[in-house]
């Protein structure tokens, strides 16, 4: 490749632009571990050895992947159950193909830790949901959250140099009251779906599914749309270096070569999207937002939309969160959220089936997948990459999917797009000719428009 192209490999993946601006300081991750390692007085070597023996916190396991390539934890230095892990990435950086496999391998290298998708997607206590909407809604908003503990103040963030594994200073867009709402309206959901497999239904208003309770929300003046969305994947991680003035915030990020080919021959690396059906339910002051994905919380189905304001990461209006397509509205909305109830069966029973780590996290698909799944099931065509379902995991939901007893015409003509998209949709372990053109625009098209990561902007000239 030419020298200067805008294509060329960046030797810092999560090297930040320096013009970008979001109200916020921001320094990079690797020059915070540097500013880190200083302030401690440690070697690198020894702070890393440090960091290792913070990784029994589930939390921080993101880290095996995220740190840069200099960073590297030593496989030695980590928790035994990690160490086949650690070494899988200690050099290099991902590909498609070496996340879909790690995937498909977890529950192999983590046996015993799977825990029952259906029982967290179904919930187990009825008589603690409510039993209308205006119930749900009695949960009534706070209009400030608990202040942040102070920051730099503990021993192990003396002895780290000051690094800390979250995002000291910033806050939520909803209070803590409207965040516990959205959770309950996402409990709420996924039970209305699980009726499909009982005969003593559920119900909150008198309707007993999904499709139900929203046509009857529309017509009592909810204004409800859902929209496909990508943006950059931190997996909850965040990271803040306090310093005289006040937080630098450190954006995080996942790199991984894409396995595809740029100009002049150079492998194209890029940041690992996030994706998920964002819903919002809005009635003049009352909103609520939700997510639905195949998620690390153990399940496929919804869970609340209560991220950390991280305005590099997930602002709705400075072009960090890419929107997909076109919103679903009125009956749309109603068709997308039978095809959500339907994909959340099949994939939370197959992840009970064969006892699967995170309930089918990976294996079943990452958060990408699911939003893949929707988009092509909708509207036949896929932006997202890397797409990683393999195939034996296609061919076993297919089996399911055509073994369900549904008794709703609605449920049939979801489960008829679901096995549609599963045949349809691409894979990005190994692209090639035709394929690695489409993968360069579905590449493309789930990156942010706007992004202070230096990867991101490079993918928008692909």
């Amino acid at each position: 490749m030419a020298s200067g192209s805008p294509l060329a490999s960046i030797a810092d993946p999560l090297q930040l632009d320096p013009d970008w601006s979001c109200g916020v300081p921001l320094l990079a991750f690797e020059d915070a571990l540097d500013q880190s390692v200083f302030r401690s007085g440690l070697t690198r070597s020894d702070w890393l050895k440090r960091l290792a023996h913070q990784l029994h916190k589930p939390q921080l396991l993101p880290l095996l992947w995220l740190l840069p390539k200099g960073w590297k934890l030593a496989p030695a230095d980590l928790p035994q159950r990690l160490q086949t892990l650690g070494g899988l990435v200690e050099r290099e950086l991902l590909t498609p193909a070496l996340l879909g496999a790690v995937a498909d391998a977890l529950p192999h290298f983590l046996n015993g830790e799977h825990a029952a998708a259906m029982g967290r997607w179904r919930g187990q206590q009825d008589a603690d949901l409510p039993s209308s909407l205006e119930q749900l809604l009695r949960l009534n908003p706070s209009s400030t959250d608990p202040t942040d503990p102070q920051v730099g103040s503990t021993e192990a963030e003396r002895l780290s140099g000051g690094l800390i594994w979250h995002n000291a200073g910033l806050h939520h867009e909803q209070s803590a009251s409207e965040r516990e709402r959205n959770a309950l309206a996402a409990r709420v959901l996924n039970r209305l779906a699980a009726n499909a497999l009982e005969q003593d239904q559920w119900q909150i208003d008198g309707a007993s599914s999904c499709r139900a309770w929203f046509s009857r929300l529309q017509q009592e003046g909810w204004s409800l749309q859902a929209q496909l969305r990508a943006s950059v994947a931190s997996f909850g991680l965040g990271a803040s270096l306090p310093n005289p003035e006040g937080c630098s915030q450190v954006p995080l990020a996942l790199p991984i070569r894409t396995g595809l080919l740029g100009e002049g021959e150079q492998d194209i690396q890029s940041l690992l999207p996030h994706s998920c059906l964002e819903l919002e339910w809005r009635r003049g002051n009352d909103l609520i937002r939700l997510q639905y994905y195949q998620g690390t919380e153990g399940l496929c189905g919804w869970e609340a939309l209560n991220d950390l304001h991280r305005p590099w990461q997930n602002d709705r209006e400075n072009g960090t969160i890419r929107y997909l397509g076109e919103p679903f509205c009125a009956e749309r909305l109603l068709e997308v959220m039978d095809l959500c109830d339907i994909m959340a069966l099949i994939h939370n029973q197959q992840s009970d089936a064969d006892a699967l780590w995170l309930g089918g996290y990976g294996a079943l698909g990452f958060c990408i997948d699911s939003s893949a799944v929707l988009q092509q099931a909708m509207d036949g065509r896929c932006d997202l990459f890397p797409c990683l379902l393999g195939a034996i995991w296609r061919e076993r939901l297919l089996q399911r999917a055509r073994g369900l007893q549904l008794q709703q015409e609605s449920q049939h003509r979801a489960r008829e797009r679901y096995c549609r998209a599963l045949t349809e949709l691409p894979h990005d372990g190994f692209c090639f000719a035709e394929g690695s053109r489409d993968a360069k625009r579905r590449l493309k098209a789930s990156q942010p428009q706007s992004s202070p990561f230096r990867l991101t902007q490079q993918a928008l000239v692909l």
